[in-house]
């Protein structure tokens, strides 16, 4: 007799990665809209359920994915577990499938099984290209990431373009560097007559408030100079940040494959942390010297704070992965240098 069954498509893997900066995640294309779970936790104890439009779904890392994308993503039903260590996750169809006389029901759907290569991806159906996300600041990613592989085709080494690109956006923000440097140089100068008034009007801070206006009105001083060009800039960081982390040119892309004048493996995977610590430590050493040189605006409470930062991006740049500690050091030393070159002309 006919059975009827209910059909759904399933993709599981074992964790691509345990590193923090790739972490394994079920992810999935809601409405060309993308969506995912990193937590292991939840997955573990509740799993996810939704109902909607899926054209793909399935497992993947920075680097590597999983996917099922069925021919008919119409009112499926995406339930994802990590069970036993195993990520898993299945589009399931609503209808029932009834065979007729032993016949067969034909079911399309497509499969993606190995690297999220963006050329390969950008010809592959179903919207496949989603699955490289490079968050809120794609529109800022994706040009840089262009960018970063024609100075690879040049020079044939990833880190040797990250140089490049470091340098092309360094002189890229120049001015607004300038800028910043010349209001922080202003603020220093207005400190002792900041104190001052401080001092007299510490029991009044609607007093102190609006002679602290009318003292940089007078000499004509922005308060919001120094971070306002800082600020700016922070989109392209995110950017070029999100761009290094998931870029799979950088996995297994050697920039100095060892140490000078040895045989030790040293940077030999952009996508892995320095196993020396050499880079992030040379990279607190520089943002400590470039604080050392940048005109100390604030209250001494707030500069105390502030030395205090190389030793909190030290930590967090720790296990960074060593494309992007390469990239964040190479752009204090251009900092360091641009900030120098100022003072000398000053």
């Amino acid at each position: 007799a006919p059975r009827s069954v209910r059909l759904g498509f399933v993709v599981a893997a074992q964790p691509f990665s345990n590193g923090k900066y790739d972490p394994t995640r079920l992810a999935w294309d809601a409405n060309q809209s993308f969506k995912e779970e990193t937590s292991e936790s939840t997955l573990t104890e509740t799993g996810i359920i939704e109902q909607g439009t899926f054209d793909w779904a399935g497992v993947m890392s920075n680097y590597f994915m999983n996917v099922t994308a069925p021919a008919d993503p119409n009112n499926l039903t995406l339930k994802g577990r990590v069970q036993g260590g195993v990520w898993r996750l299945a589009l399931e169809r609503p209808d029932l499938l009834t065979p007729s006389n032993g016949g067969e029901v034909p079911v399309a759907v497509n499969w993606w099984f190995g690297p999220k290569d963006r050329t390969m991806l950008a010809a592959a159906p179903d919207h496949l290209s989603d699955a490289v996300n490079f968050g809120m600041f794609s529109i800022i990613s994706r040009p840089l990431l262009t960018i970063l592989a024609f100075f690879h085709s040049f020079v044939g080494n990833w880190g040797v373009a990250i140089l490049m690109l470091t340098f092309c956006i360094r002189v890229v923000f120049w001015p607004l560097s300038q800028k910043s440097f010349k209001s922080m140089e202003q603020m220093k100068k207005l400190q002792p007559m900041m104190k001052k008034l401080r001092e007299k009007y510490k029991d009044d801070k609607e007093a102190l408030n609006k002679e602290m206006m009318q003292l940089y009105k007078t000499y004509k001083v922005n308060p919001a100079g120094g971070c306002l060009p800082i600020v700016v800039q922070i989109p392209v960081f995110i950017g070029l940040y999100q761009a290094l982390l998931n870029s799979i040119e950088l996995r297994h892309a050697s920039f100095i494959s060892h140490l000078p004048f040895t045989n030790i493996t040293w940077l030999a995977d952009l996508s892995a942390a320095d196993p020396f610590y050499i880079t992030p430590l040379l990279m607190g050493a520089s943002m400590f010297l470039q604080q050392r040189i940048t005109p100390a605006a604030g209250d001494p409470t707030q500069q105390k704070v502030m030395m205090f930062m190389p030793v909190i991006f030290t930590v967090m740049f720790i296990n960074f992965p060593a494309g992007l500690v390469i990239y964040w050091l190479c752009n204090n030393i251009l900092s360091i240098g641009q900030q120098w070159w100022m003072l000398r002309k000053a």
